[in-house]
């Protein structure tokens, strides 16, 4: 099984999968890609586009997933349908240790949209400049230019400053208290999740991933703890 994945991401669909993979205790390597790159790899690896651009171009994202182990081989793209794919494919014998179980579909996609709206397309306000940071030099180029043209300002100009960075840092602690309400079972959500915080203790050490940790009385902290034994990864190259 082969997992291919995007160099430096900052958001959470890079390792999400990467957990369940893990959780699964799957065999699996990994390739990071550069994000100039994603187009070119997916299309010489056969990994479908994820959606079409509106003016009909495929939009290629990463994290994918190619399954050699039947004939023809699996060739997926994004989290959720990788997800579901494995859960689908490989189910678990103890039904307990299921992360996604069909009754919970609906409830796992409102969970995402929650952490996609309050808490990932906050952050970057937030954080756009660590992200910046962890990029390769040829990937600063692509995230600059991007990034650039969706606010229309610089990018020294986007992160918020002063008061107004404290306030949105504040905004994302209630979204995530709120999640600590409802997180007590196992299930995707915790690889949804997971995959944020891993993603924020590596693009934002010294700011993002010391506030998370005193958040909610210290759940994050355990949280990532419990998931810790799930995170590693074996790279090879292709």
């Amino acid at each position: 099984m082969s997992v291919v994945k995007h160099s430096h991401c900052c958001f959470i669909f890079s390792t999400s999968h990467r957990l369940t993979l893990n959780y699964k205790e799957f065999a699996y390597g990994a390739k990071w890609v550069e994000t100039t790159d994603i187009e070119s790899v997916c299309k010489s690896l056969r990994i479908p586009p994820t959606s079409v651009l509106l003016d009909g171009t495929p939009k290629y994202t990463l994290p994918a997933l190619i399954d050699n182990t039947f004939a023809p081989p699996a060739f997926l793209s994004d989290s959720t349908p990788i997800i579901e794919y494995l859960e689908r494919t490989y189910p678990d014998p103890d039904s307990s240790r299921a992360l996604c179980r069909p009754a919970s579909r609906a409830l796992h996609a409102l969970f995402e949209y929650h952490v996609a709206q309050s808490i990932t397309t906050q952050l970057l306000l937030v954080m756009v400049m660590h992200m910046y940071d962890k990029k390769t030099p040829r990937d600063r180029i692509h995230f600059r230019q991007r990034t650039e043209a969706a606010f229309g300002k610089k990018l020294e100009d986007i992160e918020l400053k002063g008061t107004e960075r404290e306030e949105l840092w504040k905004k994302i602690e209630r979204a995530f208290d709120l999640l600590a309400t409802f997180m007590r079972t196992r299930s995707g959500a915790d690889c949804t999740l997971g995959g944020l915080l891993l993603a924020l203790r590596y693009d934002s050490p010294d700011e993002a991933c010391i506030k998370v940790s005193s958040w909610s009385n210290g759940k994050w902290t355990r949280y990532m703890a419990a998931l810790s034994k799930w995170t590693t990864v074996e790279y090879y190259p292709y």
